[in-house]
Formats: C-alpha cells, sequence, structure tokens
C-alpha cells in the first residue's frame, strides 16, 4: 500500500503542474471569449456613434450652408449613442465642402482613460486597448430620384421662390394650372409652356426615375400628354389624400420641346419640394381642396390644376441611389456614405 499511496501524491504533483500550464492557454482563451468581446460590443456602440453623429452634423450643414460648433454636436451623439455615456470624439474635419468625417474612440466612464482594461488578457501582457470607429456623411441636391412622374413649370416655382425670398408668405398657396401658362421664358428664350406635366414611367408602374444629366449633358425627359394622371397612379395620388397634404419630389422643368400642339419632352432645371394640398383633374380620383390660406386660389369650373406650395425638405436617401450636386431648389438628401 506504501508504493501506491507514493504513486497518487507523485501524480497529485503532476497534476498541479499541468493545471498551471493549462492555465495560460484557458486566460488566452477567456480574454478572446470576454475582453475580445467586449471591444466588438465597445466598437458597435462608437459606430453608432459616429453615424448619428455624422448625419446631425451634414442636416445642420445643409440647413442655410452653416455648420455651427460640429465638435459639441457630434460629442452629443457620440455619447448619447454608448451605454455608459463616454466616448473621446476627435474633431470633425471635412473631406470636401459638402462632407464631413467623424471619428469616435473608446473611453473609459469610470477613469476616463482613452481606453479600455481588460480583466483577462492583461495575464497574457494585453492591459488595456483603444477601439475607434470613423463614419462620413454627406448633404446635397440631387442630380436623380425616382417617385411620382409629376414634373412642374420653373415659371410657378421662381414665381413662388421669389414671394419665400421676399419673405411676404414662404407658404404661400399656389394654383398650377395645366391650361394657363405663365409669362416667363427659359434659358433658351422660348416660352414655357404650361404649369405641369405627366412624364413617361416607361412601364406600368407610377413610378420613374429621372436622371439630370452634369451640364453640358442634356437634361431632357419624355412626357406623357394629357392634365390626367396615369392610371396606374390612382392608389399612389389616394395615398397623397392626408389632412394638410403631402410633401413630394418633383423635377422642374424650364423649357420644352413640343410637336403638333403638345410637348414631348422637359428640359430639366432640379428638383424641388412641393407640399400638395389639393388638385382637379380629369377623369379618375380627385382631392378635396384644403384651404388654410383665405386668400388660396381655387380650381373651379374647367380649371385643371394643382395646388399646393413649395418649401425646403429632405428626400429619403434610398430613392437617390446617383452622385449629389444638382441645383438646389431647396430638395436636399443626406446621407452616410463611408
Amino acid at each position: 500500500m506504501w508504493w501506491l499511496s507514493k504513486r497518487l501524491r507523485d501524480e497529485r504533483g503532476a497534476t498541479a503542474v499541468m493545471v498551471g500550464i493549462l492555465m495560460i492557454p484557458l486566460l488566452g482563451f477567456a480574454a478572446i471569449s470576454v475582453d475580445v468581446g467586449a471591444l466588438h460590443f465597445e466598437r458597435a456602440q462608437l459606430q453608432n456613434g459616429a453615424d448619428a453623429a455624422a448625419l446631425a452634423i451634414a442636416q445642420e450643414c445643409a440647413e442655410d450652408n452653416r455648420c455651427d460648433a460640429p465638435g459639441a454636436l457630434a460629442k452629443t451623439f457620440a455619447d448619447a449613442n454608448s451605454s455608459d455615456g463616454a466616448s473621446n470624439v476627435l474633431t470633425p474635419t471635412f473631406p470636401t465642402p459638402k462632407s464631413v468625417l467623424v471619428t469616435t474612440s473608446s473611453k473609459d466612464a469610470a477613469t476616463g482613460a482613452p481606453s479600455l482594461s481588460h480583466p483577462f488578457a492583461r495575464f497574457i501582457g494585453i492591459d488595456a486597448s483603444t477601439v475607434q470607429a470613423k463614419a462620413v456623411a454627406e448633404w446635397g441636391s440631387p442630380l436623380s430620384n425616382s417617385g411620382l412622374p409629376l414634373a412642374i413649370s420653373n415659371c410657378d416655382f421662381a414665381e413662388a421662390e421669389a414671394a419665400a425670398t421676399s419673405g411676404s408668405n414662404p407658404k404661400k398657396l399656389v394654383l398650377i394650372r395645366y391650361d394657363t401658362n405663365k409669362t416667363c421664358k427659359g434659358p433658351t428664350g422660348a416660352p414655357i409652356p404650361g404649369g405641369f406635366g405627366w412624364l413617361d414611367r416607361g412601364g406600368k408602374t407610377c413610378e420613374t426615375t429621372v436622371v439630370i444629366g452634369v451640364p453640358p449633358a442634356p437634361n431632357l425627359v419624355q412626357s406623357e400628354p394629357g392634365n390626367s394622371y396615369p392610371g396606374p397612379c390612382d392608389s399612389t395620388m389616394q395615398a397623397l389624400d392626408v389632412p394638410g397634404g403631402t410633401t413630394i419630389a418633383v423635377p422642374i422643368y424650364n423649357g420644352a420641346e413640343s410637336s403638333k400642339g403638345r410637348a414631348t419632352s422637359y428640359t430639366l432645371r432640379g428638383f424641388a419640394a412641393f407640399h400638395i394640398t389639393g388638385w382637379k383633374l380629369s377623369g379618375g380620383n380627385s382631392m378635396p381642396q384644403v384651404n388654410t390660406d383665405p386668400a388660396a386660389p381655387r380650381c373651379e369650373g374647367r380649371c385643371r390644376g394643382i395646388q399646393g406650395y413649395f418649401t425646403n425638405s429632405w428626400i429619403d436617401a434610398k430613392n437617390v441611389d446617383g452622385a449629389l450636386g444638382g441645383a438646389d431648389l431647396g430638395l436636399r438628401v443626406v446621407r452616410l456614405i463611408d
């Protein structure tokens, strides 16, 4: 029995040695599963903060082309997206006149240190590490958009823009008539026909994609005849029938080519935001006129027209796949690009 007891004591010593040897890789695995997981979680929060901060700064910059205190704004959004309310934010930079770069990095909320401590990885020589995240957002007016196949004359837009610039009534309701041309001319000196028109959809849906070329590329789009909205647009027009109206993105045309007395194509200037409050068109669905201004013009009798006002607004970035840089007619895009 003596030799068996001695052998067991010897094996216990060997076991202790083996446990000591295996502790190093075990701690390494713990470092990977716990500390690395914590770093991934921290980076995800930093990325959310950087994205939110870049978008917030871009939107502010797009408002009247001003960028007030971007550093403070970045700090506010970065901290708000951190579970412990702490993060470091570098001073935002502007890679181009229409884009902003925000960089965030880790911060220990308890100590204020610019790194995160690792309770397990320290046993393999890694006490702490710093995590960073970056986001770039841009802003500008679109050169393309997908939406309702409607275009409005630059005559009506310029008239409303003049009223807004003078401060007389930025949201003055206007009536854009199909059957009455405004007394203005396009850049070539030719009169601009109509007040609005329908664009060729190229299919059976109520959506068209309009791309405005950068000069000197032509900005022509084909039109559809008549003042009635296309038949497949019935449900789309009904969706616009909400209290107070709906803001839509519309191309603005400042020239037209015609054949046999009707426009066959429009020359586009850019995209604007038009808050549509009512219309009266031939056939199909009609929307009750909403008059928030007692002096607002009405479309009655044989009149065919669209009522509303132009406004500054944002467009959903998912409808804009192309580059920005179009004419600024009040419709703008803010989106992440990196």
